[in-house]
């Protein structure tokens, strides 16, 4: 009750809504496509430094 109080006293916002809600199936959808974009990304970081390697070889 005492953490409850301390809550909602403070000025700090909900980092949830109550007029939201988010199906389980949506959030597993969400979350695989975070990963694949996040995969993409690496893998466009791992091709970069590999051209960036290519071209100062070159040079």
């Amino acid at each position: 009750m005492e953490v409850q109080k301390k809550i909602r006293s403070s000025n700090t916002p909900y980092f949830f809504s109550k007029d939201m809600i988010i199906t389980k199936k949506s959030l597993n959808e969400n979350q695989l496509k975070f990963t694949y974009q996040k995969q993409l990304i690496s893998d466009l970081d791992n091709k970069h430094k590999e051209w960036s390697k290519s071209i100062n070889s070159k040079f």
